[in-house]
């Protein structure tokens, strides 16, 4: 069986014993549960980190994920690129807690899927702000007095969010090699058609969440061609079903038909 859950922000309650309990389903060792970015594990080399890393080992499943937004990009380049059901991955620990690469289609279960992590910080409208910087306390200094986020480069955001020129087109060339079909599509966000969709959803915007960039309209793009039965992406803290063929999911745990 394969499972999807959104967000966890490096808070995994939603895999403990207890809560696993309430749900519809056992989820076993032949069982596979995708996160659909901010997982949250990579952030800082801490005894936070040592902890989750060894819990989430234990669970009887394997978990799978994409990146997000609020990922460690530098700690995520650490871990080698290996070739993983048809495409890459890094093994955060083998066999137990994989990150699927960027642009890949992976074979699982009998079903292929496309993922392609990534997003744009909305929280930042404090700024994005360089330790290096000679300004760098001022800046921070206004931002927590006027209680506005942010986020710093290299300690709590990367450009790496976003994904390079090169990723984008493994992605097509990887979707060409497939004919342009496959069953699901595992992303962080929308594309820019569908953030306007979900705006409508919730009758309101979000602000910068809802903002479009060079992701969403990559996401256009591909959506202009690709076959697929269904998109499934986290990023909005929203568990919303937009159409039938697209869920935004953040806290359930969604099991595949």
């Amino acid at each position: 069986m394969i499972c999807l859950t959104g967000d966890c922000h490096g808070e995994f309650n939603r895999f403990s014993r207890k809560q696993r309990m309430q749900l519809p389903f056992e989820l076993t060792k032949n069982d596979l549960v995708i996160i659909c970015g901010d997982m949250g594990l990579l952030w800082a080399k801490d005894r936070e980190f040592a902890y989750n890393q060894k819990w989430l080992s234990a669970l009887p499943f394997t978990i799978l994920w994409v990146q997000g937004n609020h990922e460690n990009y530098d700690m995520i380049a650490e871990y080698p690129v290996c070739a993983w059901h048809g495409g890459k991955a890094r093994h955060i620990v083998e066999d137990k807690i994989i990150l699927l690469e960027r642009g890949q289609v992976f074979e699982l279960e009998g079903k292929s899927f496309f993922t392609f992590g990534g997003a744009s910080s909305h929280d930042v409208q404090g700024g994005i702000l360089d330790r290096s910087s000679p300004t760098y306390e001022k800046e921070r200094r206004q931002a927590n007095k006027r209680g506005l986020p942010y986020r710093v480069r290299g300690v709590s955001w990367w450009e790496q969010e976003l994904p390079s020129a090169e990723e984008m087109q493994e992605g097509r060339d990887n979707l060409s090699r497939h004919g342009y079909v496959v069953d699901y599509v595992i992303t962080h966000c929308l594309s820019g058609r569908m953030q306007g969709r979900l705006d409508v959803v919730r009758s309101v915007s979000k602000g910068g969440d809802s903002a479009r960039d060079i992701l969403t309209d990559y996401f256009d793009e591909i959506e202009e061609k690709l076959k697929y039965e269904h998109w499934f992406c986290g990023h909005y803290h929203e568990n919303i079903r937009l159409d039938e063929k697209h869920t935004v999911i953040y806290e359930d745990i969604l099991a595949l038909q």
